[in-house]
C-alpha cells in the first residue's frame, strides 16, 4: 500500500511537472512573441524618427544656406565706424572703389562678428540681390590691399570644408579638377571634363555645280495661210 502511494506521487510529480513546463514554454513563447511585437513596433517608430529627423536636419541646412545667400564676410577693414549707419557707408565706398556701383540700400543687413577687442573684427554684409553679390565677389581682386572677403558658411560647413582641404590638394597633385562645392568636394577626370563638352559636327553643304542650260533656239516657220 505505501510502494503504491509513493508510485503515485511520483507519477503525479511528474505530470505536475511536465505541466508547469508546458506552461512555462507556452507562457514564455507568448512572452517572447509580444516582446518580438512591442520591439518591431519600437524599431519602426524609431526609423520614422530617424527619418524625421534628417529630413527637418535637411531643411534647416537648406534654410540656413538660403539665409546665407547673399551674404559676404569681409575681412581687415579697419573698425573706425561709430554706428551701422557709418558702417554702411564705409563699406559702400570701398565697393564702389572696386568699380561696382552700389547703393546704401542695396545692404540689407550688416554686422561685425564677435565682441570689440583690439583687432579688426570681421564684417557680414547681406545684400539685397545675389547678383549683385555675384558682381562684388568677381570684382574682390580689385579690393584694396590687406581686404580680402570670403563667403558665409555655418560653422559645421566651415569645419567640413577645412578637413576637405588635404584630399583637395591630393586630388590636384593627380591633375584632376578639383574644387569644394559648399560641403562637398567635386573631382573630375580633365579627360571626362572634355569629353562632357558638345562637339559641333561641321556639317558641310555640298555646292551644287552651276548648271548650264542651253538654250535652243526654235524657229517657227509659219506657212502662209489659206482662206
Amino acid at each position: 500500500m505505501g510502494q503504491n502511494m509513493e508510485w503515485l506521487l511520483t507519477k503525479l510529480d511528474e505530470k505536475l511537472n511536465q505541466q508547469a513546463l508546458i506552461i512555462t514554454t507556452n507562457v514564455t513563447s507568448n512572452v517572447m512573441q509580444a516582446l518580438d511585437e512591442k520591439m518591431k513596433t519600437l524599431l519602426e517608430e524609431n526609423n520614422t524618427l530617424k527619418t524625421r529627423i534628417t529630413q527637418l536636419e535637411h531643411k534647416i541646412e537648406s534654410m540656413e544656406k538660403d539665409k546665407r545667400k547673399n551674404n559676404l564676410v569681409f575681412f581687415g577693414i579697419e573698425e573706425k565706424e561709430k554706428t551701422e549707419y557709418e558702417l554702411v557707408d564705409y563699406l559702400k565706398d570701398i565697393i564702389v572703389e572696386m568699380g561696382v556701383h552700389l547703393e546704401s540700400h542695396e545692404i540689407a543687413k550688416i554686422y561685425r562678428i564677435g565682441q570689440p577687442s583690439n583687432k579688426n573684427r570681421p564684417i557680414v554684409a547681406s545684400f539685397t540681390t545675389t547678383w549683385k553679390k555675384h558682381l562684388i565677389q568677381r570684382s574682390k581682386s580689385n579690393l584694396p590691399q590687406g581686404i580680402y572677403l570670403k563667403e558665409d558658411y555655418p560653422k559645421e560647413v566651415l569645419e567640413t570644408r577645412k578637413k576637405l582641404l588635404p584630399l583637395l590638394e591630393e586630388e590636384r597633385k593627380k591633375g584632376n579638377l578639383a574644387y569644394l562645392k559648399y560641403n562637398k568636394l567635386v573631382v573630375k577626370n580633365p579627360k571626362d571634363s572634355n569629353r562632357e563638352k558638345r562637339k559641333r559636327d561641321k556639317t558641310e553643304s555640298p555646292e551644287a555645280p552651276p548648271t548650264n542650260i542651253k538654250k535652243k533656239q526654235i524657229n517657227d516657220k509659219r506657212g502662209p495661210s489659206t482662206m
